[in-house]
């Protein structure tokens, strides 16, 4: 059910071509419900994510940077441009992620690589970097979590 509502709602609606029979294959009515509403819930998830952890987020009480002028607002200047690059993303600016897991992962990264213009990635402090880190995997944990009640699915040996 997640991987179907990683394509678009058209595409989950429309269904695919057997390669055997050639006909279409599709979703039942009830099954089709649950992909888009799971779909929706774990994109809610994905806006919290951004909205707590991330939008305006401050650095840490540790951060290494604090007390040095020149360089004090690295760190949150970092978080701004994470959040930047997430919503560009998500918007299918530069590339679409319609997977909500991965985009969460994706937050935890973008600030250890370079950007497509060859400028130096603008990273956290360690202590910065440690905190978030903790955030993003429990955010991961918490989206595992909710999985199968987004798809209205029953997994006997889940979490």
């Amino acid at each position: 059910m997640y991987d179907l509502s990683q394509i678009t709602p058209r595409e989950v609606a429309i269904g695919i071509e057997s390669p055997v029979t050639g006909k279409p294959i599709g979703l039942e009515y009830a099954d089709l419900l649950r992909v888009l509403k799971g779909r929706e819930q774990a994109s809610s998830f994905l806006t919290a994510f951004i909205v707590t952890e991330l939008e305006g987020r401050q650095p840490s009480r540790w951060c290494l940077r604090r007390k040095d002028a020149a360089s004090k607002r690295v760190c949150q200047v970092a978080f701004t441009t994470i959040t930047f690059e997430l919503l560009r993303d998500m918007g299918g600016i530069t590339r679409d992620i319609s997977d909500p897991l991965h985009a969460i992962s994706e937050a935890g990264q973008m600030q250890l690589r370079d950007d497509s213009f060859g400028s130096p990635p603008m990273t956290l402090c360690e202590s910065c970097r440690t905190v978030f880190a903790m955030a993003v995997g429990g955010a991961r944990e918490n989206f595992w979590r909710l999985l199968p009640e987004w798809f209205d699915v029953e997994v006997s040996t889940w979490g």
